[in-house]
Parts: structure tokens; sequence; C-alpha cells
């Protein structure tokens, strides 16, 4: 696509305001009376008409009821690497090279193309349609949603924002009837599934992972890759990875357990925290009504598969909110969990989006440790865009399917 307009001028546009003034037009919320409910916890602060100030304005909304999904053509992988991505640096240091048949297929779509899927397969046979499709409400509400599904652990889609974000915006999304494992057993695996070639040894077995991304904001435009590069590229994350033989800890309303059946973490990535070249900076996990230690991996609950759940990540300037709400296993049918993290004080991996001050204490001159050339983890000067994303963003990990609903961009209108 040759759309070189920016974030900015489609946000205008969407709004139907001049730049130098004006203001918006009265738009109609497109959801039905049978959404209408999800989006209860946003309904405070949203502009009801087009002259109220100090409110979320949508700019855009997806509810796939008379989309058209854009045809994907399978080319072959081409994309120039970075240092973790698949033929990057980072692997061709070990003489690991990435899969000779690899294939990637992306197109934009939605209104003024603000969306954008991209989806990568092992075999020039895999049908798009069976990755991407509009269907049915698996509740059985009349209404049509987005299903995202890897029918093999090596095929991978995202849905992300085309342009990067501006300062202040609030992405929210229904998500569920999510089928990617259960923690247990061969966890949604056929079985003998390998998380190769970037991942070795013991560290091969893809079947002791599975899941899927609720909603992220990323520092670099999101595609599918190897697990290793998003560990790399996440600021605030909700996401789910159940696990066997469990490393997760979930709160159960009284205490921590061991258990890596359908967590849902929420977590920011802690910059001044210790990084490793194949995890990257540590998690700071938000659970039991509270940022938890940095290096933690605490759940703040449980998914249930056959629910309808709403996220959301709000950012205004520095700070972000993260929020999900339904039906949890230990929070109940009401359940509602909402996180602030002020990214600069904590520092939070790559939050800045503007050039970061040479007197930071967010600046980080060193490197990964088998890269000692490459560019400075954090150096004064860089900057970081925001690029929303979710789906399956792992091409040698996480095999099942997933639902999605009302993505919603709003911005803060003064």
């Amino acid at each position: 696509m040759r759309n070189r307009t920016t974030l900015a001028s489609l946000i205008w546009a969407a709004l139907a305001l001049d730049p130098l003034g004006g203001h918006a037009t009265e738009q109609e919320d497109p959801a039905g009376a049978g959404r209408q409910t999800e989006h209860s916890n946003e309904n405070r602060k949203v502009c009801h008409h087009p002259r109220q100030t100090h409110c979320w304005k949508t700019v855009f909304e997806e509810d796939f009821e008379n989309t058209r999904l854009p045809a994907l053509r399978w080319a072959a992988d081409t994309y120039p690497d970075t240092v973790f991505s698949d033929n990057g640096s980072f692997f061709q240091k070990q003489g690991i090279a990435p899969p000779a048949n690899a294939w990637r297929a992306s197109a934009s779509f939605g209104a003024r193309h603000w969306l954008t899927v991209e989806s990568y397969s092992l075999s020039l046979d895999t049908s798009p349609h069976s990755l991407l499709a509009i269907t049915d409400d698996p509740s059985g509400a009349h209404n049509k949603v987005l299903r995202l599904a890897s029918p093999a652990h090596t095929d991978a889609t995202v849905i992300r924002s085309t342009q990067p974000l501006p300062r202040q915006y609030r992405i929210s999304l229904r998500v569920g009837y999510a089928d990617f494992g259960n923690g247990k057993g061969l966890n949604g695996y056929d079985g003998g599934e390998s998380a190769g070639p970037w991942q070795v040894g013991r560290d091969a077995d893809a079947t002791v992972e599975n899941g899927f991304y609720w909603l992220s904001i990323l520092d670099s435009v999101p595609r599918p890759h190897n697990n290793v590069w998003i560990h790399h590229h996440r600021k605030v994350t909700l996401d789910s990875d159940n696990n066997v033989q469990p490393w997760t800890e979930i709160y159960d309303g009284k205490s921590f357990i061991l258990n890596g059946e359908m967590p849902l973490m929420m977590f920011a990535l802690d910059g001044r925290g210790p990084v490793t070249e194949y995890g990257g900076k540590p998690l700071i996990p938000y659970s039991a009504g509270t940022w938890q230690p940095s290096a933690t991996i605490r759940a703040v609950d449980s998914y249930k598969p056959m629910r309808w759940y709403r996220a959301s990540i709000e950012r205004d300037g520095d700070v972000f909110t993260l929020h999900v709400s339904g039906d949890f296993k230990y929070g109940g049918p009401h359940a509602s969990y909402t996180a602030v993290m002020d990214a600069a004080a904590r520092c939070i991996w790559h939050y800045n989006q503007t050039p970061l001050a040479s007197d930071s204490d967010c600046v980080d001159n060193g490197h990964y440790p088998s890269l000692p050339t490459e560019s400075a983890l954090w150096p004064a000067g860089s900057a970081w865009p925001d690029y929303f994303m979710f789906g399956d963003p792992h091409n040698n990990f996480y095999e099942g399917k997933v639902y999605y609903d009302d993505i919603r961009m709003e911005v803060w209108q003064e």
C-alpha cells in the first residue's frame, strides 16, 4: 500500500475536523443494543455530541457487520530483519537460519485503512481464510465477529494499527471464546511440535506454551516473528500463555497459586531491569490489586474459554491504563481489573514517543552481551512509536483460535 497519510491526518479526517479549527460531526454508535453493555466501563468521559470537550472521541471503530476483509496473497518472506527477527543478527551469530519456505501476506482494511493484518505460514497451501475470517458470534448473539486462527503452530496472524498511535489514545475491543490450549496435557497441540529453529534444546518443545495476545502496545511495527522478537518490543501487554509444568502464579482471591491454566497477565516491561537475550526486559505484572515486584510472573486471574471479555489500553501522556472486565474464574462474573502505570517514573521499556533526554534515568547505553556492536539498548535521543497489536504473533509457538470484535480507537478531545 502506498498510503503515506499520517495517523494524525487520519484522525482529523475521521473527526471531520479542520486542524486549524472547526468541530467534529456527530457520529452514531454502530454497536447494537446487545453490545452496548460491553462498553459500559468506557462511557465515562465519552463524547456524546460534537461540541463536547474533555472527553474521549471515537475516531475509528470496526464491528465486522459490513466489513470486507482484504484479499491476502502469499509472498516469499523477504522482510528486512532486525536483531531478533527471523534472520536477525542475534540468530545469524549462532548459525541459525530461518525456514527457507516461509511466506507472508499483509493488507490494510477498515475505514481509511486504519487496521492492517499480517499472516505468516510455512505452506503456500495454507488458505488465508483459515487464518482470518468474519464469522457468526460464537456466543449465539446475532452479530458478526472476527476469528483469528493458527491451524499449525508455525502459522501466525496479527492485527495492528497501520500507523503509529498519537500521544493520547484509548484502544478497546472484545476478545473471547479462546481455544489456545489449557495448560494441561498436550496443551492444545497434536504433540511433538518444535519451536525451532530459533529455540534449541529443551526450550524447543513448543507444547509447553500456548496462548494469544488480548491487546499489546509495541515499540516497532508488529509482525509475526519468532517468539524472541516480541520479548524485546513490548511496552505494556494483556496476554495469556497456557503453560505446562507451570511457572505462572495466579491470584485466586486469597493467595498466589502456581498454575498455568488460562492465566491472564497484565504487565509492563521494566526498562531498569536486567536484560536477557531470549527474554528481553523483566515483567512488572499487575495482580492482587497492585503492581507486583519486577521479574515475577503473576497473573491477575484465569479466563474462561466460553466467554467474551472487554479489554482496553489507554495512554495519556506518559501514563498507561490497562483494563479488563468479564467473567473470570476467581473474580466472578462481574470482575473488573484496572492498572495504572506512570511509564516515565518507572522507566517502562521504550515508553517514550519523543527523543529521550540525555539526563533521563532511563538512558541505558549497554548492549546485548553477544552483540556488542549493535545499537545501545536505550540511548539518549532515541524515540519509540506506539503500535497496538492483538492475535498470535509467534511463528514457532501457539496453535488454536480466538475471536475479536468491536475494535475501537478513541482520542482525547480538549
